[in-house]
């Protein structure tokens, strides 16, 4: 029979989340869950923060099995403002990074895009005339000289939620205990000239599986080039 420990995130900590390791001898696998937000909504760049993590007691040299479950959120918002056919873009991009460290090795196939967007907005309008000014009194308004020529706008916002997996492997892992941590990388950039945009990425609930196992095609594990 397999042996099997699991953390249970009771409280947030740091970046929202907090496991429960357990000293156990050798097992087929762990697991940790997260029913918490991993991380709060950030319009700024985190670099590789931690998200979750386990451990694990291996007999012998073995390979493992790392499957990283995640609900992703992406939030971007571009609006233009244009008049006198002058062109005006605006850009908003989010994205989510997500690696898996094994003792502080990367595991395989390294650093994988769980969520991301590019979102571009263009527009070439003509703008409209408004507060209209009768500045002759002839009771005749010339819109090119009493008139203001006002931008047109358009806005477009979007905002999703994602759920992702992922398997990650290590191959020939040596005897020992063993630490498993999952990393975040949150990335977003904004451009605008005359009008505006911004971008957020978030990461909600989520789970790590860690399965002891060894290739049936190599007597000596899991071979990668």
């Amino acid at each position: 029979m397999k042996n099997f420990s699991c953390g249970i995130l009771a409280a947030a900590l740091m970046v929202g989340m907090a496991g429960i390791s357990y000293a156990q001898p050798a097992s087929k696998g762990s697991a940790n869950v997260s029913s918490v937000a991993l991380m709060q909504a950030t319009t700024e760049t985190h670099s590789w923060d931690p998200v979750l993590s386990s451990t694990i007691k291996t007999a012998n040299q073995k390979d493992l099995l790392i499957g990283v479950s995640l609900e992703t959120g992406l939030y971007t918002q571009t609006l233009v403002k244009s008049s006198g056919g002058t062109k005006d873009t605006s850009n908003a991009t989010a994205g989510i990074q997500i690696r898996v460290l094994v003792d502080g090795v990367q595991a395989a196939p390294g650093e994988v895009t769980y969520d991301k967007r590019s979102q571009t907005l263009s527009a070439t309008l003509g703008g409209y005339f408004a507060n209209c000014t009768d500045e002759n009194g002839d009771g005749i308004t010339d819109v090119l000289t009493e008139c203001d020529l006002l931008p047109e706008e358009i806005e477009l916002i979007l905002n999703t939620m994602a759920a992702h997996h992922f398997n990650f492997i290590l191959a020939n892992l040596a005897p020992g205990d063993h630490t498993i941590v999952v990393q975040a990388e949150i990335k977003s950039n904004n451009t605008s000239q005359t009008g505006s945009s911004s971008a957020w990425a978030t990461i909600g609930k989520g789970s790590l599986t860690v399965e002891e196992i060894r290739a049936v095609n190599a007597p000596e594990g899991i071979v990668l080039d």
